[in-house]
């Protein structure tokens, strides 16, 4: 027959084997580990808001423009990165890209492997074409001539400042080129009766010794317009002496003229 074990004395194995138990449970139990953290759930069809990563979603009452000055930008630029116009209303939610974007990285070219050195390999002389003479600027020829005789008195950078042009006294003298009246009077007496048109900014031309003036400062003619009647030289024929200024500076008219009369 067994010993009879007293009541208190169960109560105290019963305690201890409880406790023993709880302490097995616990060791046995994994509890989560602290290196774990739970990933954010993100949408798959919305971007992620994130102004560090270049992007910002719209709050409720917020407007493109003041949306670009918070961001430092201007309002063209995040519109242009948005596919949008400046005036473009946004809505709340909507994701904005408000920083440039990122400009593709060029890859590195593969590095050539080393290997035997090639020999050298000199390039044919190119091929040489027949020289071509050379040829002195000259200007096109814009203008017309004034009246029809002939040079008689060329140009000379020292001497003559213009030309010399025959003519019986009377003759049409006609405009080189279409321009404006900006002298008309004889207050210069070592050209006469004299004319000057201007062109352009930087053509001026100058009809001396004329017989009469038929147009005054100010007027607008054309190229061939009669404007002066030919008069005399020292000796009593026909000349007229003609002038070009290329800012302000003489050069012979021949440069302006067609083919060059004898």
């Amino acid at each position: 027959m067994s010993p009879r074990v007293p009541f208190g004395c169960r109560l105290l194995l019963l305690s201890a084997l409880a406790a023993g138990l709880a302490g097995c449970a616990t060791k046995g139990a994994r509890g989560p580990s602290a290196a774990v953290v739970e990933a954010p759930v993100v949408e798959a069809q919305s971007a992620v808001a994130d102004p560090n990563a270049g992007f910002y979603r719209v709050k409720p009452g917020e407007t493109l423009s003041g949306i670009a000055n918070a961001f430092g930008r201007a309002p063209a630029q995040v519109a242009r990165w948005n596919h949008l116009s400046v005036t473009d209303a946004v809505t709340t939610g909507q994701v904005l890209r408000v920083a440039p974007p990122a400009e593709p990285s060029a890859k590195a070219a593969p590095r050539p492997k080393a290997g035997p050195a090639s020999p050298a390999v000199t390039a044919p002389p190119p091929l040489q074409s027949s020289p071509t003479p050379p040829t002195s600027p000259t200007k096109s020829a814009r203008f017309i001539w004034p009246v029809s005789g002939a040079v008689k008195g060329k140009y000379s950078d020292s001497r003559s400042r213009g030309i010399v042009l025959d003519g019986r006294p009377g003759e049409p003298v006609k405009a080189a080129e279409g321009g404006r009246v900006v002298f008309a009077g004889d207050r210069i007496k070592a050209y006469g009766r004299l004319i000057v048109l201007k062109h352009d900014a930087h053509l001026v031309t100058a009809y001396a010794n004329n017989r009469k003036l038929l147009v005054t400062e100010g007027a607008v003619v054309t190229q061939g317009q009669t404007i002066a009647e030919m008069g005399v030289d020292a000796s009593g024929k026909g000349a007229l002496k003609f002038e070009v200024r290329d800012d302000g500076k003489p050069v012979d008219p021949l440069t302006y003229l067609p083919k060059p009369r004898s």
